[in-house]
């Protein structure tokens, strides 16, 4: 299968998105296990944070 750069950069994103969401699901349920409760609010702000620290 011929797969052009386009397509590689595409999966490759991609991966690296899913990753991202598998981390942060990750970390919400040690939160809960730990009993740490954040509000929306909260955790768009450090989405947020996040997103400006990446570019």
């Amino acid at each position: 299968m011929l797969v052009t750069d386009r397509q590689r950069t595409f999966e490759e994103s991609s991966d690296t998105v899913k990753l991202e969401l598998y981390r942060l699901i990750g970390e919400g349920y040690k939160a809960l296990q730990d009993g740490r409760v954040s509000t929306i609010d909260q955790v768009r702000k450090r989405l947020e944070e996040k997103r400006k620290q990446r570019g």
